[in-house]
This record gives C-alpha cells, sequence and structure tokens, in this order.
C-alpha cells in the first residue's frame, strides 16, 4: 500500500491519470484514505470511482484524478458502458488507459480471469414461468434419485461384507466376483451423487476408494462405450470434476411421468433426418403432380403449365410449412430439456449458502475467491433462474449479452500494466505468457517467525469440526487471538453455532448483510485478547489484523484453516494475515476426506497413506506425506484452471479483434471523427454490390427500383448506356449520382432547421433551450437526434444532418453488435461438438466468427445507409403505423442498469420527455417469409427485401 506511491507518483507526472486496482471497494476506499494525504502534498488529486454512480459526474471527475483507486470489476464495467451506451462524448467517463497498479495481483488478473464481465439485459418474450413449471417434477426425480444413490450405498456395503467373508473362506473366484458388483455399485452411486454422507464414509475406508477408481477406469476404457451400462440404471449422471449432468432414458421416462407428459416431450427431434422426410417427400409429391398432369388430356400445353406452376407452389408452400414446425417442435422441446438441465445443476451442483446466499428475495452469488457477495452478478444461461425457483424466490427475466470483455483482455489495453501481491511465484509462467509481466520476489522487511504447521488430516468432517472447536477454546482459555478461516458461508455458521454451544464468545464475518456491515469493527477486534473470529475469505487479502497489547507475548495470532483452497495462494494469504512484520503467529489446517479439494483430487493418495500408517477410525494424522498429497492435488487443479483460462483466452482473442473494430468504429461515430467519410464508404460497397447483382443480367429496371427502394434515389441510365458500361462505369455513375442527391437532401434539411434555431435564439432569452430534439424516421424506425442551438447556428444548420448521421450509427452498430454476440455464443456451443469430426472447435470457431462479423458489417452498412437516405423529420408528430409498431415492442428506458446482468440500455438523454431517443430494439426479429400462391418470378418479393422474388426467395 505504501510502496504503491512512488510508482504512483511518478507515472501520473505524465498527466493522463494512473488507476489503483483493488479487488474490493473496502480496500480502495481505505488506501486513498490512508494514501490520499501523501499525493495531496505532492500536488496530486485523488478520488474512488466505486463511491459514485456509473454514469454520474462524480464518476466522470474521479477518473479525472491523477491518482484513481478502484475494483476491477468496475473499471471494466465503465469501460463496457463507455462503448456501449453513451451517446454523447461529454458522458464518456474513462480517459486513456495508461498506466495501472493492481493491487492482488494475482487475484484479479489470474483468479477472477475465468469469469468475463457481462452487461446483459432481458431476453424478448422469455418464458421465466417453465423453470417454476418443471420444478415439482425435477424434484420428484433428483428425491427418486438419492433414493437410488442410498440403494446402491447399502447394496455395496452388502457386496464389501460377502466378498470378505468368501475371502476368509479361500473362496477367491466369489471374492473377486462381489468386489467386481461392489465396485459397480459404488461407481453407480458415485455418479449418482458424490456428495452422499453414507457413500463418503465408506469410500473413505481401507482400499473402498481404489475399488470404485478403478472400476471407473474399466468403464473409461475405449472412449468409455461401456459407460452408458452404468448409467442406465441412473436416472441422470453427474460428473462432479466436469461439472456436467446427463439424463438417462430412465431420467427421462420418469420426468415425462412426473410432468404428466408424452415421453417424447423431452426428445429432441433429428433435424437431419426430418428435414430429408420432408424434402423427399415433396420431390415425390411433385413428381406424382407431372404424372398426373401428363396423363390428363382435357388441358391445353399452357394450361397444363399455370396448373402445375400452382400446384407446384401449393405443394412447396406446405413443405415450408412442415419444415417451420419441425424447426419450432426442435425449438421447444431443447428449451424444456434446457429448464431441466439447469434446474437439474441448481439441485444437484449449487448449494445454499456455499455458492450462493438467499437475501432480500434475490439469489446472491458468492464469489469463490473472496468470500463477498457479487452484488448485480447473475448466473447465466438459465442457471440462476433455475436456482431462483429451486429457493422458491421470484424468478427474474432472462438476460442476453450486451457487451462483454474478459479481465485478461481489459488489462491487456493498458500501456503499462505492473501489480503487487505476496502470491504470485506460483503463476510466474502465467503472468508471462498472458500479460508479459515478470515476478520479481522481494524479500521481508523482517524475517517471517510465524511457525507454519503440518495439517491435521480427519476421516470425516464431524470429527474435524469437533477438534477445531476443542482448539479454539484452548486459545480462547489462553487469551491467544484466533482467526478461523472457511470456505463457505455454510461452514462459517456452523462453526458458529458450535461454539455458541461451547459458550465461546466470538464473531462472524461473511457474505451475510447483517454481518458487512460491521466488517470494519470485526478485523479491529480480531488481533485483540480471546479474540475469535470466524471468516470466509472476506479475511484473507488485504486485511490487516492490528495485535493488541501484550498479545506478541502470548504468541501472536493464530490461524486456523478449516479446510484447504483449490489454489495454494488462497490457503498462503489466510496465513499471511498473522506473523506479519515480523511478529510471532502460528497456523494449521484442519482437513478431512469428506473436504471437496480431498474427495476429488486427492481421496485415493491419502487414504493410501493412512492405511500404511495403520490410523483407526476417530483417529488424526499429521505428516508431511499427506501435506505432499495435498500439495499435488491443488498443483493438479491450479494447472486445470490455467488451460481453462488459457483456452479461454484463445476465444475471447478472436472476440476481442472484432470488439476493437466496433468499439473504434463506435468511438468515431460518437464523436463525430470522420463519420461522413465512413458513410461515403459504406454507400460505395452498397452500390458496388447493387450494380453487380443487376448489371450482369442487364437490369436496369430491377436496379433502378431497387436503388429507388433502398436510397431513394430515382436514377437515370439510358439502356445503350447501361449496356456498354462494364460493372465499374455503372457504379461509378449511381455512386456520383448519390453523392450529389446526398448533398441536396442535407442542404433541403439544413436550411429550414437554420430558420428555425435562429428563431430560437432570437426569442425568449430566459427560457431559450440549450439543445432541441428532433425525431426522424424513415417509415420503419424512429430515431431522435440531439442538436445543441449554437452549434446547429454556427454549422448553418447542417448540425441536424450531423446529429442523425450520429445517432442512426451508434444504434446500427449497437443493434447489430448486441444479436452478434447472442450469435456467436451459440457457435462456441455448436463448435465443441465438431472435435468428434477430428476438426479444431477453435479453428472452427475462428472461421464461423469471421464470416459472422464480415455479414454483420454488411448488414450495418447497407441498413445504416439507407436509413441515412430515406430517413426525414418527424413533423406532424405522428408516426408511421410501421415505426409506431417497431417503437412500440422497445424496452423502457427506466430499467436500464450496469451491473453484470442489466436491464436494457436505451439512448434517451436527460430532458427529452417521454419519448426515447434512438434506442435498440432487441426484441426485434425477422418476419417468417411467408409466399403467397400468386407470387410471379418479376414480382417483388413478398419477405419486404424490395427485390425481385426470381432474386430473392425464388432463386
Amino acid at each position: 500500500t505504501l510502496v504503491a506511491v512512488a510508482a504512483v507518483y511518478l507515472n501520473a507526472l505524465s498527466g493522463q491519470g494512473v488507476h489503483l486496482v483493488t479487488v474490493n471497494p473496502y480496500l480502495a476506499q481505505r488506501d486513498a484514505e490512508w494514501m490520499g494525504p501523501v499525493y495531496e502534498s505532492m500536488g496530486m488529486t485523488v478520488s474512488v470511482i466505486d463511491k459514485h454512480e456509473p454514469h454520474s459526474e462524480g464518476r466522470r471527475e474521479a477518473y479525472r484524478a491523477d491518482v484513481t483507486y478502484g475494483t476491477n470489476n468496475e473499471f471494466g464495467f465503465d469501460y463496457l458502458r463507455d462503448n456501449s451506451f453513451v451517446v454523447d462524448p461529454e458522458h464518456l467517463v474513462q480517459r486513456t488507459h495508461q498506466f495501472a497498479i493492481v493491487d492482488e495481483v494475482d487475484s484479479v488478473l489470474i483468479d477472477e480471469a475465468r469469469t468475463p464481465l457481462i452487461i446483459s439485459g432481458p431476453v424478448p418474450e422469455s418464458d421465466e414461468t417453465q423453470f417454476e413449471e418443471l420444478k415439482p417434477p425435477v424434484e420428484k426425480l433428483v428425491y427418486s434419485q438419492l433414493k437410488l444413490v442410498a440403494r446402491f450405498v447399502s447394496e455395496a456395503e452388502k457386496l464389501l461384507e460377502q466378498r470378505d467373508k468368501a475371502a476368509e473362506a479361500g473362496e477367491s473366484k466369489k471374492a473377486n466376483e462381489f468386489e467386481s458388483d461392489a465396485g459397480l455399485a459404488l461407481l453407480r452411486a458415485y455418479r449418482g451423487y458424490p456428495k452422499n454422507k453414507r457413500l463418503r464414509k465408506v469410500l473413505a475406508e481401507p482400499g473402498v476408494g481404489q475399488l470404485r477408481q478403478k472400476t471407473e477406469f474399466f468403464y473409461l476404457q475405449d472412449n468409455a462405450k461401456n459407460m452408458p451400462f452404468v448409467d442406465e440404471a441412473l436416472h441422470f449422471a453427474f460428473d462432479e470434476k466436469q461439472r456436467a449432468i446427463e439424463m438417462s432414458d430412465q431420467g427421462r421416462e420418469y420426468i415425462s411421468k412426473a410432468a404428466g407428459q408424452d415421453e417424447e416431450m423431452f426428445v429432441l427431434p433429428d433435424l437431419g433426418e426430418g428435414v430429408a422426410i420432408i424434402e423427399r417427400e415433396t420431390d415425390e409429391e411433385i413428381e406424382s403432380l407431372e404424372e398426373n398432369l401428363e396423363a390428363e388430356t382435357s388441358l391445353t400445353e399452357e394450361k397444363k403449365e399455370n396448373k402445375l406452376e400452382n400446384d407446384r407452389r401449393v405443394v412447396l408452400n406446405k413443405r415450408e410449412e412442415r419444415k417451420r414446425n419441425l424447426y419450432t417442435l426442435y425449438s421447444e422441446r431443447a428449451a424444456r430439456l434446457h429448464a431441466v438441465e439447469q434446474l437439474l445443476k441448481a439441485y444437484i451442483q449449487f448449494e445454499k449458502d456455499t455458492e450462493y446466499i438467499v437475501q432480500d428475495d434475490k439469489i446472491m452469488i458468492v464469489d469463490e475467491h473472496t468470500g463477498r457477495v457479487l452484488s448485480g452478478r447473475r448466473y447465466s444461461d438459465g442457471l440462476h433462474q433455475a436456482i431462483e425457483a429451486k429457493e422458491g424466490v421470484k424468478v427474474q427475466a432472462a438476460t442476453q449479452t450486451y457487451a462483454t470483455v474478459t479481465l485478461q483482455n481489459y488489462f491487456r489495453m493498458y500501456h503499462k500494466l505492473s501489480g503487487m501481491t505476496g502470491t504470485a511465484e506460483t503463476e510466474a509462467e502465467e503472468f508471462f505468457k498472458t500479460y508479459e509481466m515478470e515476478v520479481l520476489v522481494i524479500p521481508t522487511n523482517r524475517p517471517i517467525v510465524r511457525n507454519d504447521m503440518d495439517d491435521l488430516v480427519f476421516k470425516t468432517r464431524r470429527e474435524k469440526f469437533s477438534a477445531v472447536i476443542k482448539k479454539v477454546g484452548e486459545y480462547y482459555e489462553s487469551g491467544q487471538p484466533v482467526l478461523v478461516g472457511t470456505t463457505s458461508v455454510e461452514t462459517s455458521e456452523t462453526l458458529s453455532r458450535m461454539l455458541t454451544r461451547e459458550g465461546i464468545k466470538h464473531n462472524v464475518l461473511n457474505a451475510k448483510k447483517e454481518r458487512v456491515k460491521t466488517e470494519a469493527l470485526i478485523v479491529a477486534e480480531a488481533g485483540q485478547r480471546s479474540a475469535v473470529t470466524i471468516a470466509t475469505n472476506m479475511a484473507g487479502r488485504g486485511t490487516d489484523i492490528k495485535l493488541g497489547p501484550n498479545i506478541v507475548g502470548l504468541g501472536g495470532l493464530a490461524i486456523v484453516g478449516t479446510e484447504r483452497h483449490e489454489s495454494r495462494r488462497i490457503d498462503l494469504q489466510l496465513r499471511g494475515r498473522a506473523g506479519r512484520q515480523g511478529d510471532p503467529g502460528e497456523s494449521q489446517f484442519y482437513i478431512s476426506l469428506d473436504d471437496n479439494l480431498m474427495r476429488l483430487f486427492a481421496t485415493d493418495r491419502v487414504a493410501k497413506v493412512m492405511d500404511k500408517l495403520n490410523i483407526e477410525e476417530d483417529a488424526v494424522i499429521t505428516h508431511p506425506w499427506v501435506n505432499k498429497s495435498i500439495e499435488r492435488a491443488q498443483s493438479k487443479v491450479e494447472q486445470n484452471n490455467f488451460a481453462i483460462r488459457k483456452r479461454q483466452l484463445e476465444y475471447d482473442d478472436v472476440l476481442n479483434a472484432q470488439r476493437n473494430v466496433i468499439y473504434d468504429r463506435r468511438l468515431h461515430a460518437l464523436k463525430g471523427i470522420h463519420i461522413r467519410g465512413e458513410i461515403l464508404d459504406m454507400l460505395k460497397q452498397v452500390i458496388d454490390a447493387t450494380v453487380k447483382t443487376y448489371h450482369g443480367e442487364g437490369e436496369l429496371d430491377e436496379m433502378r427500383e431497387e436503388l429507388l427502394r433502398t436510397i431513394a434515389l430515382d436514377f437515370k441510365m439510358d439502356r445503350e448506356t447501361f449496356y456498354s458500361l462494364g460493372d465499374d462505369g455503372v457504379a461509378e455513375s449511381v455512386f456520383n449520382a448519390a453523392i450529389d442527391y446526398y448533398n441536396r437532401k442535407r442542404n433541403a434539411l439544413a436550411r429550414p432547421f437554420l430558420a428555425s434555431m435562429m428563431q430560437i435564439a432570437e426569442g425568449d432569452q430566459e427560457n431559450k433551450p440549450e439543445k432541441v430534439f428532433v425525431d426522424f424516421t424513415d417509415g420503419r424506425r424512429i430515431m431522435r437526434a440531439v442538436v445543441p442551438v449554437e452549434l446547429a447556428i454556427e454549422s448553418r444548420g447542417q448540425e441536424v444532418n450531423d446529429a442523425i448521421e450520429r445517432v442512426a450509427m451508434l444504434s446500427h452498430i449497437d443493434m447489430h453488435w448486441t444479436e452478434h454476440l447472442r450469435n456467436l455464443d451459440e457457435v462456441k456451443e455448436a463448435v465443441g461438438l465438431r472435435a468428434y469430426g477430428q476438426r479444431d472447435p477453435l479453428i472452427e470457431y475462428k472461421m464461423e466468427a469471421f464470416k459472422l462479423f464480415a455479414e454483420m458489417i454488411e448488414e450495418i452498412n447497407r441498413e445504416l445507409v439507407s436509413f441515412i437516405f430515406r430517413a426525414g423529420p418527424l413533423v406532424d408528430r405522428q408516426a408511421p403505423p410501421r415505426a409506431k409498431r417497431s417503437a412500440a415492442r422497445r424496452l423502457d428506458p427506466k430499467k436500464a442498469k450496469s451491473t453484470h446482468e442489466s436491464q436494457s440500455p436505451s439512448y434517451d438523454v436527460k430532458g427529452s420527455g417521454s419519448n426515447s431517443a434512438a434506442r435498440r430494439d432487441p426484441s426485434a426479429k425477422e418476419a417468417p417469409v411467408t409466399v403467397s400462391d400468386k407470387v410471379g418470378r418479376n414480382d417483388p418479393c413478398p419477405c419486404g427485401s424490395g427485390k425481385k422474388y426470381k432474386h430473392c426467395h425464388g432463386r
């Protein structure tokens, strides 16, 4: 905290601002208060962004300070807000990303890097009632599975007894059969519900855990081809390491009956096969029509041809209707199946007071690394709604992504990036590979005298907790302060109840609201005589516990860890609360074979050690072998998490390149930089594509109609010239005519607008507005331009044109970018399956993403040019019917929030009254293409594109 001042001051001298990033608001506020006087004495200004609301003037001022403190999430969210929702350059809050120092850098850039920052809003027409409707049958399914698991555990225990008896009797063949059956029963129980307490106890017995693992290896051979035999006895299989749930045929049958529906309702139809059948039957029907007409003698050839054309059209319409019904059926069943899978995850994988808490009738996620509530954050993909349904709180609307960035790509934008922490050495490789940051270890000012004792390992959680309470009682009696570290809210509350029963006074610090309020007071008292503090990771990083008088003589602060974390660094942070600045202290972890880390990654190795040392039930061991086994397990998890982050970054790098293009384009539009040149470039591309479509077939009239529809240009050219010129010549003629029309249109709008502004300027000086609002429409959409009066007069009225071009460009970019993010999410899910076809999912994702991005840019260009050329002022305040319908579907701007899962933002401007400006319309969907019976090849296509039927859906 203190040493950072030198580096911050030096880099702040450039005047471009320095960001000091912390892991939570408490530390940002504390460090700014502690160090603020130092900076101010040297003429620097200091502020904290977390004190101010997003988009507020206070937050803009905080970023203008020489030194800005804040949390990593808020820095990232402000970047997303600036590049997604701001429509006035004056409302931008961030400056350049010049220099950042990240406090607790391993926590921010590594632990939290797996979770991208997401701003999202409600999905149009989402069906949140589905989770509540499916909750009862899923609940029955889960309870039925738990009974199955209990039965398999009992069966395994009996078989193991029979094995032992057969072995004693010398019947080795029978013993092997019993053991094989027991292994299968154990594996089924483990895949059904690995958290079953009875199962955990059985697996902790000598050799049983190894038997389960040996059985699993057997069934995983040959690409797990025999695993379905294991899972068919269950309703669903749960892979705890991969965090994946897969329902079996038995499960689908059970839930269908529980829901009172046909079993087929939970089976996805085969789209490929279904479409192939429809195509084949359609071809057969058309062949039959042709044969019947051929045999018809009463009709002329012309009538036969007309009848065949009409009959074929009816058959083709029926084909499209059948396809639409098939896709709808697939979509409905997929949504139902997805809701069931998310509800299963909510019941099996996520536990109350561990992954989340229920507070104020809402589900609040608890950060696994810091133990704090992640305010505003929601699980994605319907999981949060499933948990809400499980806990019986109000199910919120589903959300879609509006903007997203990973912490890795956000912090790599800084020109200079640095950080500080006490625990980075183990992650030196990742820091260099991802951020090109070197890790330098600086020795402590005073030697560490803290006594870090070997772990104590118990067989069960109950024995472990009893030992913890006994040890805490000893510390309490001796007067030595103790900090008890837990990994979940549930454990902290359980220990609190046990201490209360023993009559030991204590404080609890966890994510619950009533506890957080007294955080500063609890931390202040934690180092006093006989202080007992139970805390989640909230009392880990950055918490400085001051020792009271005479505490050094008692041995300093004692640390009792109740469970090992996935990361060694978090354990080191907990130990590091004691023995600071050369003070004495001690630390020890109490572990059971029931703990998640041990159960998933280290049980078998530790069980072997306990077998070798002949440890009895209710006994405890402490041995360097055990410590090494646990550290190996942690190292394994860390390597796995590094691989996940690396892969995620490779995917996000694809999105990052596209995000930079879009955000640069948006910033140029926002600030009006080169905007007219960009519009003319887009115009050239649109005209080139149009000419290429029609010139080759010599369709002059069709091309003129298309230009009239797209850019309202009545283009004149005789056929001789049209045929004699090549594509480039015709395109150049059209482009010159379009520029001439564009300039005339701008001037035609500017003149009357300038006259109106002059009237306002010369009118009532007291009530004279600084800005005016002008609504524009192209007959389909309404957008609002905000025009400063003085600037309008200075520009001779041209500012109204510049304003509508800015707003139109922002609106089209934001609308299509949101849609593009949704498409990329779907692509990312789909490409994983291509690995089965020996294709690299990352390469496939890059190819698909590039193709989608090119299509999006083309779509933005075409729609934007069309709007700018066709739009005019909405003079009579009466919107055309189509535009009205579009506006009616828009989301309420008052719902806009900017948290992890915010409501929809809007482009409304303060003081604009009830009408909203150029808001994105995420609910807009393409109308289904329907073809009437009498559409001719040269008629306009009924889809509304404006093209001839033969060039559109008649191909």
